[in-house]
């Protein structure tokens, strides 16, 4: 989750930098970190204390990878406001993320010394280590969720914190209950519809291996489903010295878009057979431009963009960067399902708010896989089974590595000893290393989970599904090097 996502600092309205702030926070929130930064120093002297520019320049240090200094610099605002829970709060998700738990448990509290009855703070506490049901904060948030007037933000917070401790307790019927209602208090819908119209536009599209110089380091798009463990793949590639990271970018997308309206696209994918290679070659410098707005500069020779459904667009992504390759990691439907939807993503992911809408989604991003599989191949296209992974680390990394091509790494093997933040909702688990505690928590859920598995298609639409990922981890689980 991207630290400029949290709640802001409102600066008074007196605040001299109040003036300067909006196109730096449209930097900010368009990923610009690197511009933003740089206007913001050169302000810096004018408003050395200012709070309102100590959060921004906080923020584009921590998403620039210079964490240290973000922190120093929350801890400044305090330093003069020592009641100020919005900067607090700041500090507990920049802890949390960087696995400092005992930490960032400190600074919760002491939003909660602010504000005894902050949503917010009570489920990054309950995340950090789940209350006991019979505990004063589970009866807390229990009456807090009942409270009239309760944004409906915070409501769907303190539901879903509710059903992490239902789940913990072994309740999983009244888990399951709170983790469906936090869903239909999030914003946002699905549109089946147009989901369908772009899978099925890709199926009679062209679609084939790109060639030509790419020009920059080699860009691996590491995708899936969200909760399918892309963020444990992203971290495992990481800690390779000659592999970097820009996140979860809206890069590709961005430049997809530009793409699209230069050509005329009116299909979604028009642009396959109107793009001239004069449009391609600016849209590569434009997408490696903010790149670096990303990771700076220079960039390392192996670049992880880890937008999960940029699988949906692989085509792109390789026609743009010819020598791009793809990784899809494939992890059980049912256990994917389960996570998405015990997993707040506030405005995100719409269709993870059903059984029925999560289970049309998977079925369409692996129909489009199935289609660039066979269309791309194997050189281009890996589908990483995520039980493989964890049950036969070395074998399928040493493999990973070959499909991207760089050497093997033994540093590889341990993903959680990486300094980097952790910034999507797999914070937790990716701190605890290769493990197989994930797999088969849908067992648990079996009867909670029948509307998933009949709108998936049933028993028949699993097995098959569970014949091509064990397929997929026999065919790969060595590499010659």
């Amino acid at each position: 989750m991207p630290m400029h996502a949290h709640a802001r600092s409102a600066p008074p309205r007196t605040d001299p930098y109040a003036a300067l702030r909006a196109p730096i926070r449209a930097l900010i929130d368009q990923g610009h970190f690197t511009d933003a930064l740089r206007a913001l120093l050169e302000v810096y002297s004018a408003f050395p204390s200012n709070p309102g520019l100590l959060d921004d320049m906080a923020s584009c240090y921590w998403n620039l990878g210079d964490h240290d200094t973000a922190l120093k610099l929350l801890h400044l605002i305090v330093q003069d406001a020592p009641g100020n829970t919005a900067a607090w709060g700041k500090i507990g998700a920049l802890l949390i993320s960087a696995g400092d738990n005992d930490g960032a448990a400190k600074a919760f509290e002491r939003v909660l010394k602010g504000n005894p009855k902050s949503v917010g703070a009570l489920a990054a506490l309950n995340r950090i280590e789940v209350f006991a049901r019979d505990s004063h904060r589970a009866r807390l948030l229990r009456k807090l969720s009942q409270k009239p007037g309760l944004p409906a933000t915070d409501r769907a917070t303190a539901l879903n914190a509710l059903g992490r401790i239902e789940d913990k307790a072994g309740n999983t019927t009244r888990a399951f209950g709170f983790f469906r209602k936090s869903k239909a208090l999030t914003p946002g819908s699905y549109d089946a519809d147009a989901m369908e119209r772009h899978v099925a536009t890709q199926l009679r599209s062209p679609v084939s291996p790109a060639s030509g110089p790419g020009g920059g380091p080699r860009v691996v798009f590491v995708t899936g489903l969200p909760r399918s463990g892309t963020t444990l793949v992203e971290r495992i590639l990481t800690r390779h010295p000659e592999i970097g990271t820009i996140g979860e970018s809206p890069a590709l997308q961005q430049v997809l878009q530009d793409i699209r309206r230069r050509t005329g696209d009116t299909t979604g994918w028009d642009w396959a057979e109107r793009v001239t290679p004069e449009q391609l070659e600016a849209a590569r410098t434009h997408y490696l431009a903010l790149a670096r707005q990303r990771i700076g500069t220079p960039l390392p020779g192996f670049v992880i963009d880890k937008l999960p459904l940029n699988c949906l667009e692989m085509a792109f992504a390789q026609r743009l960067l010819p020598g791009a390759r793809l990784v899809f990691v494939s992890r059980h439907p049912l256990d994917v399902g389960l996570s998405l939807l015990s997993t707040h993503f506030d405005a995100a992911h719409a269709y993870s708010k059903t059984p029925e809408t999560i289970a049309h989604m998977t079925r369409a991003v692996y129909t489009s896989l199935a289609d660039y599989e066979s269309r791309l191949g194997a050189a281009i296209v890996r589908r990483q089974s995520y039980r493989a992974l964890v049950e036969t680390p070395e074998a399928q990394i040493r493999a990973l590595l070959g499909h991207v091509g760089a050497s093997w790494s033994p540093a590889c093997l341990a993903p959680e000893a990486g300094p980097d933040m952790v910034r999507t909702a797999s914070l937790t688990q990716v701190r605890a290393g290769i493990n197989t505690g994930a797999l088969n928590r849908r067992r648990r859920y079996e009867q909670e989970l029948a509307p998933l598995r009949a709108a998936l298609g049933g028993q028949h639409w699993i097995d098959d599904w569970q014949r091509a990922d064990d397929g997929c981890a026999k065919a790969q689980g060595a590499v010659n090097h």
